[in-house]
């Protein structure tokens, strides 16, 4: 026995290889720690990374406020989260959620995943459960709907005798004056000029205000490359008559009832006028009229304009366009051009709104003008609704709800 205790502690006492034993019975242990710190790193990755995704998209989420229906801002959320997590949102089966704001100010953005753990979703037992989540909020500016933002001579919005511009739910802005009639009225969310307002305006307008600039400076507003032109003038009468898309080059006139058709797509004017007198009517929905520097439209009497425009493409979001080298005036006088659904940017053009009681895109449900200057008179009523989610036509950014939510914050 006292033999037997003796070679124990032998052994006990025998430090040869105890190195090996000891690294051989810690090693799996460290290996797993090693393991699960790797896991733990790309979770804290993942989860950081989706919080950068939920802030960035909550923000351009807030941007579509008023333009996109919460089903549209749904579907855009998870398109932006997609492109904001590149990889990780296929890895981790990234699903977004939306929540809108019952008054339309904020929208919250969920992100939640899904990331399998170390020992086959063992350590935590199911996988990693992965949760973002960011609030976003508009600051609250109305929207932009009508611009006169030159600063060249007269006045940039001048209504005289007992005309009428009603924009009840956005802001009209002039980088020069307003000048109301004393029988005229501008009824406006906001009115703002940089120079002086005097005349009926409700409320009353800002003066002093910040110009706002071309929102569309960097567009390019140009026909097509084709040559020569040679002018071939049209005169529609009668009956229904179709207009592909292209170059439309000379005078179109359309009387006595006749219909003109725009079939989907640009309409480029060119060394010519586009008249409609009488009963005729200018029907097209998708479309947009594209003038040339000499060239202008005219709708006069009782002719009818039904107008929406271009739903895709370079143009989208816009019903009439000119280049800038049009210096002329744009005119409406008839008592039907009830429905112009889009922009309509004349950058160094007059429009000109006239007639008696007679009421200009009441029927659109949105309508932004930017021009040069914008002269109204007689009794004319030119309505500039902003229901821009109601809209197949989209809004182009630096207008209508894109400028009142392009300020935005995060909240949480």
């Amino acid at each position: 026995m006292r033999s037997l205790i003796r070679r124990i502690a032998a052994l006990f006492r025998d430090r040869r290889g105890g190195t090996a034993v000891i690294f051989g019975l810690a090693a799996p242990v460290l290996g797993v720690i090693v393991c699960a710190a790797i896991d733990l790193a790309q979770v804290g990755a993942d989860n950081s990374a989706m919080q950068d995704a939920a802030d960035a998209t909550a923000l351009a989420m807030a941007k579509q406020l008023g333009v996109a229906t919460a089903v549209g801002i749904g579907a855009r959320a998870q398109a932006f989260a997609d492109r904001e997590l590149g990889p990780i949102a296929a890895a981790d089966a990234v699903r977004v959620g939306v929540l809108v704001a019952s008054d339309n100010s904020s929208v919250t953005v969920r992100l939640a995943g899904h990331r399998s753990s170390f020992f086959g979703d063992l350590l935590p037992a199911g996988g990693w459960r992965l949760h973002a989540r960011a609030t976003a909020a508009s600051l609250g500016e109305l929207p932009l709907c009508v611009l006169s933002y030159g600063a060249a001579g007269g006045y940039n919005l001048d209504l005289t005798g007992q005309a009428r511009l009603t924009a009840a739910n956005c802001l009209v802005q002039s980088n020069g004056d307003i000048t109301a009639a004393p029988g005229a009225a501008l009824q406006a969310g906001m009115a703002q000029a940089s120079g002086v307002a005097t005349g009926p305006i409700t409320p009353a307008a800002q003066t002093g205000a910040p110009a706002i600039a071309d929102p569309f400076a960097s567009m390019n507003v140009s026909l097509p490359p084709l040559g020569l032109c040679n002018p071939l003038d049209l005169l529609f009468t009668a009956g229904v008559n179709v207009l592909a898309p292209g170059v439309h080059c000379g005078n179109i006139t359309v009387r006595n009832g006749a219909v003109v058709e725009l079939l989907p797509g640009e309409h480029y004017f060119e060394k010519g006028q586009l008249r409609l007198q009488q009963n005729s009517q200018l029907v097209g929905s998708d479309v947009v009229l594209v003038f040339d520097e000499s060239s202008q439209f005219h709708f006069d009497d009782t002719s009818v304009v039904t107008l929406s425009g271009r739903t895709s493409g370079p143009y989208a979001g816009f019903v009439i366009a000119t280049t800038r080298a049009n210096t002329g005036v744009f005119g409406i006088s008839s008592t039907s051009a009830r429905k112009l659904e889009g922009t309509i940017y004349i950058p160094s053009a007059t429009l000109s709104v006239q007639g008696a009681v007679n009421t200009v895109a009441d029927q659109s449900a949105w309508t932004v003008v930017v021009a040069q200057s914008i002269r109204m008179g007689g009794s004319a009523n030119l309505v500039i609704n902003s229901a821009y989610a109601t809209s197949s036509v989209p809004v182009p950014a630096g207008v209508g709800a894109s400028f009142a939510n392009s300020k935005v914050r995060l909240e949480r």
